[in-house]
């Protein structure tokens, strides 16, 4: 096995870590405290924590958006009191809350913004990328997550040409949870496995399943290695949205949710737990007390973000914020 008990520990601290950090969003959506349409990541918690896994392990240095749902590996890159600010809309996060969290911005951090519109990250990240490259900075990645809806647009497919071409070190990392908004998968692509799709462009792509977090984090630490090779390649992550595209949306109106009867089939956090039990890693006492610990944690951070005060009109409107030369908001 490539992860240490410790590394496995921590990968499990990390996904009880996630199921937290979602019910806690969940719960503040619905008292009112987060505004907009944030969409948790129930059930995909393992795809967080695989990938914090395989990046702590690596020591490359990786440059990243997120998907809607990997609020974790945001909070990873930026801090989580920062980024929790980000997600209040609150001063205190990198972009003192006037980026909420999907367009945070911290570059210093290695956070990069995803795009408004679907499917704009990757050829964003393949410019940052060529230019990791062209400047000749060793053992630095740039890691771009998808949806499996977000991979149907075309600028996709350009953005995975010039990687392959110019070999640039990116992993594409598609988080496949089987429906993009309310269109289930079949509806978009006559592919089982989406990661089938590298080979249009002469690159790997496997497909790993989302639940087992081990080899999730297995698949992303080889992606990650190839990448910095500059050797790009897709890792293709399956795995099941619990809910609705976001809080309040209805999703048995436009699919079967009976999987719901028997989550813990799919329940990649207790999945991990009875691995780690079988492996003598874990007892309940010490997984309980993690949850307990990692809990807390959140607690504060969410009670320290609740506690700072809200952007200015002057910081929303800095046009050093709102334009690449300031001068363009002034004419």
């Amino acid at each position: 096995m490539v992860f240490s008990k410790e590394e496995l520990l921590d990968m499990y601290r990390e996904a009880a870590k996630a199921r937290v950090f979602s019910e806690k969003i969940i719960e503040y959506i619905l008292s009112g405290k987060i505004g907009g349409s944030i969409h948790p990541p129930l059930g995909q918690e393992g795809v967080s924590a695989g990938i914090i896994a395989a990046t702590r392990k690596s020591g490359i240095k990786n440059y990243g958006t997120s998907t809607h749902r990997m609020q974790s590996v945001m909070a990873e890159r930026s801090g989580l009191k920062p980024f929790v600010c980000e997600l209040l809309c609150r001063n205190g996060g990198p972009n003192d809350g006037i980026s909420g969290e999907y367009h945070l911005t911290d570059v210093e951090n290695t956070a990069i913004p995803a795009t408004g519109a679907i499917g704009g990250a990757w050829p964003l990240l393949a410019g940052f990328a060529w230019a990791i490259k062209n400047e000749g900075r060793k053992n630095e990645i740039c890691l771009a997550p998808y949806g499996d809806g977000a991979i149907s647009g075309g600028v996709t497919y350009e953005a995975m040409n010039m990687a392959a071409i110019f070999k640039l070190p990116m992993l594409f990392i598609i988080e496949n949870n089987g429906v993009a908004m309310s269109t289930p998968v079949c509806k978009q692509s006559p592919l089982e496995n989406l990661a089938d799709r590298a080979a249009a462009f002469n690159m790997k792509g496997v497909t790993v399943d989302g639940n087992d977090i081990i080899a999730t984090a297995e698949a992303v630490l080889e992606g990650m290695k190839m990448a910095a090779n500059n050797e790009p390649n897709v890792v293709e992550i399956k795995c099941t949205r619990w809910a609705g595209h976001y809080v309040g949306d209805k999703d048995e109106a436009y699919r079967d949710v009976s999987f719901r009867d028997n989550l813990e089939e799919i329940d990649a956090v207790l999945i991990l737990k009875e691995k780690l039990k079988s492996l003598g890693y874990l007892d309940d006492a010490t997984a309980d007390a993690m949850r307990e610990e990692v809990t807390a944690e959140i607690e504060e951070a969410f009670d320290y973000g609740v506690a700072q005060p809200v952007p200015t009109q002057e910081q929303v409107l800095d046009s050093n914020r709102m334009y690449a030369n300031p001068e363009g908001g002034m004419m």
